[in-house]
């Protein structure tokens, strides 16, 4: 695994991998221990928690009790409603924790009062959950920490633009859907939960990005994963991972290097979207 600062004034480095904790269907407590130690075990030191079940409660309060809290980095993602205040407070309570690193927010006008948690120790960085116009407007924004927001290869110039104005003002910035399911041959609907018996999602033979499959010893999403990984931007990429085959997976990517020739492929296909476009 390697580690990235997380922007420029908070003096943490975290995973360049990470992980999403959301509710799934039957999950028990001792799954989502056996998840989160797999992960903490691959190096990855990076959460964040948008689910709220008892069993997802439960098995992360227990993997945090097997390391120091210093070591890892907590980010929570508040319901929309109600008070910021009581609702860290309660989450916090729930799962034992005395701060959040993060706070993610999906709304500008919720900064000025995730700003008062931070002054109080409950949180110590803001972060917006953003996309296009609004993530344009969260980079702008003061008191603004972090950007999380989708980026892929197929992300176009003003999505590239953006994470540079990022980097420029010194904020973090989480990606996430680094494997576009418009990729996919699975981007239609499931009635297979996730977490069981999912198939490896793989690129469509339809997409101009097909070529993506096929590279002895990769997935089309470990590719996806690593290139996102080029921007020195982004601080880290954020994974979905159902499976402990899967993390310790993904959690290998930034060590290694990409196929030979799949760089260039890659900025052929963007290329060529981006003139379509």
């Amino acid at each position: 695994m390697r580690y990235r600062p997380f922007g420029a004034t908070y003096g943490m480095a975290v995973s360049t991998v990470s992980l999403l904790l959301d509710d799934r269907p039957l999950a028990s407590a001792r799954h989502w221990y056996d998840i989160l130690t797999a992960a903490m075990s691959a190096g990855i030191n990076t959460f964040e928690l948008t689910g709220h079940g008892e069993a997802l409660i439960d098995g992360l309060k227990q993997a945090l009790a097997t390391v120091e809290r210093r070591l890892v980095f907590i980010a929570w993602r508040p319901p929309g409603q109600g008070d910021l205040e009581q609702a860290v407070e309660a989450m916090l309570q729930r799962i034992g924790l005395q701060y959040f690193d993060l706070l993610v927010l999906t709304e500008g006008v919720q900064v000025a009062p995730a700003r008062q948690l931070k002054q109080g120790r409950m949180i110590r960085q803001v972060g917006l959950a953003a996309v296009d116009d609004l993530a344009d407007k969260a980079v702008a924004s003061e008191g603004v920490d972090c950007l999380v927001t989708p980026y892929s290869l197929m992300s176009g110039w003003r999505d590239r633009h953006r994470l540079k104005l990022a980097s420029q003002r010194n904020l973090a910035v989480i990606a996430h859907d680094a494997f576009p399911r418009s990729l996919s041959d699975t981007a239609g609907p499931s009635l297979i939960p996730k977490g069981w018996f999912r198939k490896k999602p793989k690129v469509s033979h339809q997409s101009a990005y097909h070529f993506l499959e096929g590279n002895p010893g990769w997935t089309g999403e470990e590719i996806c994963i690593a290139f996102a990984l080029f921007e020195p931007a982004v601080t880290t990429v954020r994974i979905e991972a159902d499976s402990v085959e899967r993390i310790n997976r993904l959690a290998a990517v930034p060590e290694r290097e990409l196929p030979t020739g799949v760089t260039a492929q890659i900025e052929m296909a963007r290329f060529s979207g981006e003139q379509r476009s």
